[in-house]
């Protein structure tokens, strides 16, 4: 339940973050606002405007997957016809309607399924990579190449070239762009957050470099920094798995510190890919970790815990690992329980250069694709247009749609998310811009509420543990994911390849656990090397080979 209040967050954050925020065209936040509404407002200009009127009444027919519970719509209003699909009806002269609707994703995956077997398909629907691949082999949806040139809003091309090409390669074949793919905002790597009481209660300085943190974990652990006399205190935790993107108590930080990246497709120095955990930088890591585990430092049951967050609810570690939404959870319980806990971040450990490393995640998981057969695929990109304008309050005849009924943005035709790489770094800039003026009055509603929690929590501090929460998240810890302060360490591939449909899994498998036993000390540090052969032999080899051929088409 937890993490799904989160992805809701985050979800909320990139439709809502980037209405205010600068633009890669290095104009200005309201000058591109200005553009796009009066673009948006006006009347029909034509076949290659991307907010232009259809002269005459067309219809587009959707599959989609929206549940029919909880969708807050009023008034006899469904999620077929209600005020969204009405407003773009307005604006476009272009009617939308469902050829099928599921409840679930799964029910969706099999109705899709049908669908594309009996190639009895709708205008336009969402796909994964897997199935995009599969309708461009079997030449069934349209190529959009030119309607993106000139039928999608320049806001909307904005968010692509924020990702260089990384998002737009992935639906482009032989040249042609055959889909509109959604994009995952960055920033959700994990850093390091300390309790600054515990710091100070011990006489340290926050750690900036891999032993000055070691050195802060060997004291939270054996200076009994919550004074209760018990030696029940640790550093850190942590997951059986170890990493990963946007979790928490991964050792990621110490990873990076160490050029050491768990999972990853990247390239080597003579540019050919590689698989991460195989190199030799993962070996040193794991030695380093076993370190810790030995002295103690790492708590002893991290493996075997259920909930690696219980001990930050109880106070029992002074560093935890995790982005920058963290005191939306797992720390409010920490607070609760302890309201002298002082947690801050830190873009930490370094590396011996004085960079901060990471990795990226991948940049797009869904595809928007039409019909081949259908008639009008430059409404698809209109529809995406008006609908972006729409959820962000743009247009102002959006404003009042629907206003403080909470209704879910996946109401709107697609479901498909759109924004800056660096979104949650920017709406940080917007509020931060408020705050220092002390002005909200350019906020919209979502900021505002930000606002006035920061503002409260100012007032009254851990009075209110949900204004403490949008305090700490959205002015110090989106703070941390300046992407000046990072060094982003690309991957070459995502997804699959035809041998990992086969043998991912019992490599990842045989990787989690053999990391694991190095650090608990169940094999030697050694047992790394054979651990590598064995992964190459098992079809390690042939699948870096497939992503090697992959990566460079």
């Amino acid at each position: 339940m937890k993490m799904k209040w989160i992805t809701t967050c985050l979800a909320a954050l990139t439709l809502f973050a980037t209405a205010c925020g600068n633009s890669d065209s290095g104009q200005s936040p309201d000058t591109n606002q200005k553009k796009e509404t009066e673009a948006a407002g006006k009347p029909d200009s034509g076949k290659e405007d991307p907010y232009g009127k259809f002269d005459e009444p067309i219809t587009l027919s959707l599959g989609k997957s929206i549940s029919t519970k909880n969708t807050n719509l009023p008034n006899g209003d469904t999620v077929d016809n209600n005020e969204f699909y009405r407003y773009i009806e307005k604006k476009l002269n272009v009617k939308v309607t469902h050829a099928w609707q599921t409840e679930t994703q799964d029910a969706y995956q099999q109705k899709l399924s049908v669908s594309i077997a009996s190639q009895d398909l709708p205008d336009a629907f969402i796909v994964n990579e897997k199935q995009l691949k599969q309708l461009v082999e079997a030449d069934l949806i349209a190529d959009l190449t030119d309607v993106y040139d000139k039928s999608v809003s320049p806001l909307i091309k904005e968010y692509y070239s924020s990702f260089d090409d990384r998002v737009l390669k992935r639906a482009t074949f032989d040249g042609k762009l055959m889909a509109f793919p959604s994009t995952e905002i960055g920033g959700q790597h994990s850093m390091t957050w300390i309790r600054q009481d515990w710091l100070d209660k011990l006489g340290l300085q926050p750690p900036k470099t891999l032993d000055e943190l070691f050195a802060v974990a060997k004291a939270f652990t054996e200076k009994d920094p919550d004074g209760n006399g018990k030696n029940d205190t640790y550093g850190f935790t942590g997951i059986p798995t170890l990493a990963g993107w946007n979790t928490v108590s991964g050792f990621d930080p110490i990873f990076g510190a160490l050029h050491a990246y768990k999972g990853q497709w990247l390239k080597d120095q003579a540019g050919n890919a590689v698989y991460s955990s195989t190199l030799p930088e993962m070996k040193t890591a794991l030695a380093k970790l076993h370190e810790l585990y030995t002295a103690g430092i790492i708590d002893k049951e991290f493996p075997v815990r259920k909930d690696s967050n219980e001990l930050v609810a109880a106070n029992k570690v002074g560093i935890v690992f995790g982005p920058w939404w963290i005191p939306y959870w797992p720390l409010p319980d920490s607070v609760k329980n302890d309201p002298k806990a002082e947690w801050k971040p830190f873009t930490a450990p370094l590396d011996a250069e004085g960079k901060f490393n990471t990795y990226d995640q991948n940049p797009t998981g869904s595809f928007l694709v039409v019909n081949k057969d259908y008639a009008h695929p430059e409404a698809v990109a209109k529809v995406l247009n008006v609908s972006v304008q729409g959820n962000r309050k743009l247009d102002p005849d959006s404003k009042d749609i629907y206003k403080g009924l909470n209704v879910s943005w996946t109401i709107w035709p697609f479901n498909l998310q759109l924004d800056y790489e660096d979104a949650a770094y920017r709406s940080h800039l917007e509020l931060k811009k408020a705050w220092d003026a002390k002005d909200p009055s350019n906020l919209n509603d979502e900021f505002k509420m930000w606002y006035e929690n920061v503002k409260e929590n100012t007032d009254n501090p851990k009075k209110d543990l949900a204004a403490w929460s949008d305090a700490m998240a959205r002015m110090d810890g989106s703070a941390e994911i300046d992407p000046s302060k990072l060094t982003i360490i690309r991957n070459v591939f995502f997804g699959q390849t035809k041998t990992m449909e086969l043998k991912w899994a019992i490599l990842e498998k045989m990787e989690n656990e053999t990391f694991l036993r190095i650090i608990l000390g169940e094999e030697p540090i050694d047992k790394f090397d054979s651990f590598v052969q064995e992964w190459k032999k098992l079809g390690g080899d042939q699948i870096t080979k497939e992503v090697e051929e992959t990566s460079k088409k």
